[in-house]
């Protein structure tokens, strides 16, 4: 089968965005109960985090480094301490350009059974 130039074009822009860091950060439920914490709660710290999750502190740091790392998370320094937030806008874009790319990439790409 012949593909156009501009349906490779999607295609490829849609598997760059499927990020599999991405998705294996929230496919870790210690990391979904991390997400509802701050989502709940708002900024903390790794110790108020870890006094509320049944895992060792050392495993929560993990945890945060990797959702800092692929963007979920932002993280702050101040003094010692070090201070973690959901990062909304970014974590928001992401899915946004996710589902439009997967959108556009269905209409252009996809089978006959999809249009």
């Amino acid at each position: 089968m012949l593909y156009t130039k501009k349906q490779v074009e999607i295609a490829n822009r849609l598997v760059g965005v499927m990020d599999s860091k991405f998705f294996k950060s929230l496919g870790e439920p210690v990391r979904v109960e991390i997400i509802r914490f701050l989502l709940l709660n708002g900024r903390a710290d790794i110790g108020t985090i870890a006094e509320n999750m049944p895992q060792d502190r050392s495993v929560i740091s993990r945890h945060l480094n990797l959702m800092s790392e692929v963007g979920i998370l932002t993280c702050t320094k101040e003094s010692r301490h070090m201070f973690y937030s959901l990062n909304a806008n970014a974590f928001l874009e992401r899915f946004t350009n996710i589902t439009r790319l997967v959108e556009t990439c269905l209409k252009e790409c996809g089978p006959l059974c999809c249009k």
